[in-house]
């Protein structure tokens, strides 16, 4: 008997140790003591006391201790076999790739701003694209998520584009089938919006997700197309939302401006009360490149602000994500919808894809709405993307992220390493930052009760 590979153990402190599951995502504490004469055990057959010999025969009987590699193997294959077929979760309408903005940051508009296709979808295609929604859902009728989210460059700038696609689920609903539980959302600057927009979002139960980076200073990255400062717009057009008791989530890039000025991003945003939050660390650019010392902080701070918001009833997605699953007990394969081939990106031109990181060269997007035979699960590059998660990749295998990590960014691996299948180094940051402290918090939590 050893301890398994996918065992992994950390420090807490006051002499004990958290110990981990990477592939079952659980957690258990010994104190130093109780390791050391288990190790004894195991690589001497020292002779245990009865209190330790229980602890031992928990840590076998819920995997931690394993009698040979062939268990492990076994308890792999196992989870693998448990994973669902892939079914598209998610689908990016992106109605147009022009945009009213310059951010600084923003990978986009590198993306899109070569690419001499058509940028501004028309009724047509956007009808097509009901109508390719309606048969993927009909084909995977199963319980799964699903959201169909309007994107850009900046959506609202073909506001009418939206209106008809909503007319056209409508009217697929009382002709073919049409599942109730999919939920609409639309990523917008901000900039544009009025009442007229948010009567309409409501009305149609469409979740509003607005771009802003909270404080003066870092949203200063978010440019309009001449370089002015659009920080007031957006600011008012929230207090718009708040005046007319709409409902909206923040989705915040945390650039080294953020950094800077944490203590006054986290007041605003516990001022404005939105719904969720998303925090966005750098995909870096052929135009940014971030300090080393930057996935840290940008960790510590989503973890800071995490405790903080929690208190408050107020989620951030992407830490909720990590720590739902860690709570369950339950592996978290992807942390993109992208990985798994779960994701549908239409393009303006009608242009099937799975990530909108390839809008400009066209990278994995193989198919158009128009081609009415598609089905995604006969295409290669959604079986390529099919696996794209640290569970099938082997330079995971030993990392104590291995269940709960999803792989972070497979657009950003491609970027900066070749291939959607190489380590997002930034998020291996991230997500160990973020372990270790779900399992010292577990600690405190364990000790309090």
């Amino acid at each position: 008997m050893r301890f398994s590979k996918y065992t992994h153990f950390f420090d807490i402190g006051d002499g004990t140790l958290g110990v981990f599951h990477s592939l079952l995502v659980r957690t258990v504490f010994l104190s130093k003591q109780e390791k050391a004469e288990i190790g004894a055990y195991l690589d001497e057959g020292k002779v245990l006391t009865e209190e330790v010999r229980k602890t031992a025969d928990y840590l076998y009987s819920n995997y931690y201790i394993v009698d040979s590699d062939e268990e492990d193997e076994n308890l792999y294959n196992q989870c693998v076999d448990m994973i669902y077929p892939p079914a598209i979760s998610n689908a990016y309408i992106v109605v147009t790739e022009n945009c009213n903005f310059n951010c600084k940051y923003c990978f986009i508009s590198d993306i899109v701003s070569d690419n001499d296709r058509s940028k501004v979808m028309t009724k047509e295609v956007a009808k097509a694209s009901v109508e390719l929604l309606q048969k993927t859902y009909e084909r995977q009728k199963h319980d799964y998520d699903k959201t169909i989210t309007f994107y850009g460059g900046e959506p609202l700038l073909n506001f009418e584009v939206i209106k008809y696609f909503m007319q056209e689920v409508d009217r697929m609903k009382t002709t073919a089938y049409w599942p109730d539980d999919v939920k609409f959302a639309v990523i917008t600057n901000g900039s544009l919006l009025t009442k007229k927009h948010i009567e309409f979002l409501r009305q149609n139960d469409i979740a509003l997700s607005i771009s802003y980076d909270v404080d003066k200073h870092s949203h200063a990255n978010r440019a309009n197309r001449l370089g002015y400062d659009t920080y007031d717009v957006v600011r008012n057009n929230i207090q718009l939302c708040i005046n007319e008791k709409m409902p909206y989530s923040l989705s915040i890039t945390i650039s080294e401006e953020t950094l800077w000025n944490k203590d006054s991003v986290l007041q605003e945003i516990l001022s404005l009360k939105p719904l969720t939050i998303a925090f966005n660390m750098l995909i870096p650019n052929k135009h940014l490149t971030p300090s080393n010392t930057y996935y840290e902080e940008a960790t510590d701070f989503m973890i800071e602000c995490f405790k903080r918001l929690r208190s408050r009833g107020l989620y951030e997605d992407r830490m909720m994500r990590k720590v739902q699953a860690f709570i369950d007990n339950k592996l978290y394969l992807y942390d993109c919808c992208a990985s798994g081939g779960n994701q549908f990106v239409i393009a303006p031109d009608g242009s099937i894809g799975i990530c909108h990181g390839y809008l400009n060269n066209q990278k994995f997007f193989s198919a158009n709405v128009l081609d009415k035979n598609f089905d995604f699960r006969n295409t290669p590059d959604f079986t390529y993307w099919k696996k794209r998660s640290p569970l099938f990749m082997p330079e995971c295998q030993d990392c104590e992220c291995l269940g709960i990590c999803g792989g972070g960014c497979p657009y950003a691996a491609d970027y900066m390493h070749g291939s959607i299948y190489a380590l997002d180094d930034r998020f291996c940051i991230h997500a160990k930052k973020v372990l270790e402290w779900l399992i010292n918090d577990l600690y405190e939590q364990t000790k309090r009760k």
